[in-house]
C-alpha cells in the first residue's frame, strides 16, 4: 500500500460565503466592535494592556479590563498580511501559500496528550514514541500537507511544545504547526527551527494562541503570540467558544463573541509588531444540555466553523478551521459522519488550514489510525473541491459518436489517457464484492487502517542529516532545563 503523489496544490480564490450575506458578515462585525469597545475583553499579560493603552485603549487595571477602540480594531485589520506562506524545510513544492487565493491543505489536530490505540477500548498517555510515530505518520500521509504535534506526558509539561517541534524537525520536512505554551518556549522553537532551515526558508513553525472564552486572554498565550511576532513566527489566533457556557447558547451569539475574541488578539499582534502574519482561526464548541459536556459532533458545528471562515476571508485573513472532529470515543461509522459534517461547509467556504485529522473524544485523544482514515477523508473532500474540467476533450464528443451505441469504452484510448488523473483512489476503501471480500479475511475500515499505519511507518525515512541530529539534540537540551526551573506565566 504505497500513498498517493501529494495533489497538486488546491487554489481557493472560487471560494464564496458559505453561511453568512455581505450584510450579515457586517452586522457581526459591528456587534464584535461593540463588544471590544464597551464591554471590553481581560488580559492578563501586563505588557499587553500596556501596549493597548500606549495606543488609545481604555485600561482598568484592577480588573485587567481593556476596552478596545474601533479605530484600533480597523488599523489592526488594515496592517495585518493578506498573504502568508509557511515554508517546508527545503522543497519549496511542500511551501503551504494562506491567504484568501491561496491554497487549502489539511493537517493533524495539534497538541493532544492522550491516545487510543487500534482495538482498544482505554487510551493511555501520549509517549515520546508515540511522538515519534505521530509525526513520522503525518508525514508520509499525501494528504496532510502541515504537521501537527502530539504531546508526550513523559518530559516536564513546561517544555512540552518546545519538545514537540524538535521532533517534528527530526521526523519531517513539511511546515509545522504546534500549540504554544510560553514567550520563552517560542525563542527556544526559534533556535530550533534555525538549526534545520536553509537561509531565507522561515518561517516554517506557525503557533497557535488561544483566547479564553468568555473575553479572557491569558498571560501565557498573550505572551507567546506576542514573542511569535517579534520571531517571525504566524500566529494562528483562536477562540474555542463552547455555546451556552462561554458564549451565548444562540450561534450569532456565539459568532459575534468569537470574532471580538479573536479581534483583540489580532490588534494586540499588529499593536505589538504592525504587518505580523496571522492566521484567523476559530475552534467553536457547543454544550451538550442532556449531557453537560462540551461537544464538537453537533451538525452546527459545521455551520459555525463556516461562518468564521466567511469572516475572515471578507477581511482578507488567511484562514484555519478545525475540520475533522468528532465526540465518539474510538474510530468508529459515527465518527466518519461527525467528522465530514464539521469539516465541509470551512473547506467549502475557502479554508486554508483544515485540522483536526487524528482527533477523537471531543479533540482530547489521538489516533493513528484515525489519523490514516482522515487523511483519507481530506483526500475525498479536497478531490471534491478541485471540481472537474469542462472542455472539448473531457466532454468527448467524438469519442462518444466513434463509439455507437453498441460499444464499450473500457478498451478506448480516451478511457486510458484519463481514468487515473479523473478519479482519485483510496487505500483504504473496500471496493470488492461481498464474496471476495468475506474470502480475503472480511476487514473492516480500522483494521485496514491499522495495516497501513503499519506498512507506511515501515517506510518512513530519516529527513535531516546526522549533524544536525546531534545540533537539535543538543539545543532541546539546554531549553528542556532552563525551562523546568522558569516560572510561567499562566
Amino acid at each position: 500500500m504505497h500513498p498517493t503523489p501529494v495533489p497538486e496544490t488546491l487554489a481557493c480564490p472560487w471560494a464564496r460565503p458559505a453561511v453568512l450575506s455581505s450584510a450579515q458578515i457586517g452586522r457581526v462585525h459591528e456587534v464584535a466592535l461593540d463588544i471590544l469597545a464597551r464591554g471590553g475583553i481581560r488580559l492578563m499579560y501586563g505588557p499587553s494592556r500596556e501596549l493597548l493603552h500606549a495606543h488609545g485603549a481604555a485600561v482598568e487595571e484592577a480588573r485587567q479590563l481593556v476596552r478596545i477602540p474601533r479605530g484600533l480594531v480597523e488599523q489592526a485589520l488594515t496592517s495585518a498580511p493578506r498573504n502568508v506562506t509557511l515554508c517546508s524545510g527545503s522543497d519549496v513544492g511542500k511551501d503551504c501559500h494562506l491567504g484568501p487565493d491561496g491554497g487549502q491543505y489539511g493537517r493533524p489536530v495539534s497538541g493532544l496528550n492522550w491516545i487510543i490505540d487500534a482495538g482498544a477500548s482505554i487510551r493511555r498517555p501520549v509517549t515520546e514514541r508515540d511522538a515519534f510515530n505521530w509525526n513520522r505518520l503525518a508525514h508520509v500521509l499525501p494528504n496532510l500537507q502541515v504537521v501537527s504535534a502530539a504531546y508526550d506526558q513523559e518530559g516536564h509539561p513546561n517544555s512540552m511544545d518546545v519538545r514537540s517541534v524538535a521532533r517534528m524537525l527530526q521526523s519531517t520536512d513539511k511546515p509545522l504547526m504546534m500549540s504554544a505554551v510560553s514567550g520563552e518556549g517560542m525563542r527556544w522553537v526559534k533556535r530550533l527551527t534555525d538549526i534545520t532551515q536553509p537561509a531565507g526558508r522561515h518561517p516554517r513553525v506557525m503557533a497557535l494562541s488561544s483566547v479564553n472564552s468568555p473575553l479572557t486572554y491569558g498571560s501565557g498565550q498573550t505572551e507567546a503570540a506576542m514573542r511569535s511576532a517579534e520571531l517571525g513566527i504566524p500566529v494562528a489566533i483562536n477562540s474555542s467558544v463552547v455555546a451556552g457556557v462561554s458564549a451565548p447558547v444562540t450561534i450569532a451569539g456565539a459568532l459575534a463573541q468569537m470574532h471580538a475574541e479573536m479581534l483583540a488578539a489580532l490588534t494586540i499582534v499588529q499593536a505589538h509588531r504592525p504587518g505580523a502574519p496571522i492566521i484567523y482561526t476559530g475552534h467553536p464548541l457547543i454544550m451538550d444540555m442532556r449531557t453537560s459536556l462540551a461537544s464538537v459532533g453537533f451538525t452546527e458545528i459545521g455551520l459555525l466553523q463556516a461562518a468564521c471562515i466567511d469572516l475572515g476571508r471578507h477581511f482578507g485573513l488567511p484562514t484555519g478551521s478545525d475540520g475533522l472532529m468528532t465526540d465518539t470515543c474510538s474510530p468508529d461509522a459515527m465518527a466518519a459522519s461527525e467528522k465530514w459534517s464539521s469539516a465541509f461547509l470551512p473547506a467549502l467556504a475557502g479554508a486554508n488550514i483544515n485540522a483536526g485529522a487524528g482527533s477523537l473524544a471531543c479533540i482530547s485523544t489521538i489516533s493513528l489510525e484515525q489519523l490514516a482514515i482522515d487523511d483519507d477523508i481530506y483526500g475525498r473532500l479536497f478531490r471534491q473541491l478541485r471540481g472537474f474540467t469542462l472542455d472539448e476533450e473531457t466532454l468527448a464528443a467524438e469519442v462518444i459518436a466513434r463509439a455507437g451505441y453498441d460499444a464499450s469504452f473500457l478498451g478506448d484510448p480516451h478511457t486510458l489517457a484519463h481514468f487515473r488523473s479523473e478519479y482519485s483512489f483510496s487505500e483504504l476503501a473496500n471496493r470488492e464484492n461481498a464474496p471476495h471480500w468475506e474470502a480475503m479475511g472480511s476487514k473492516e475500515v480500522l483494521e485496514r487502517a491499522a495495516g497501513q499505519v503499519q506498512h507506511l511507518l515501515s517506510e518512513w525515512q530519516p529527513v535531516i542529516f546526522e549533524k544536525e541530529e546531534h545540533e537539535l539534540s543538543a539545543v532541546l537540551a539546554r531549553a528542556e532545563e532552563a525551562l523546568e526551573v522558569t516560572e510561567l506565566p499562566v
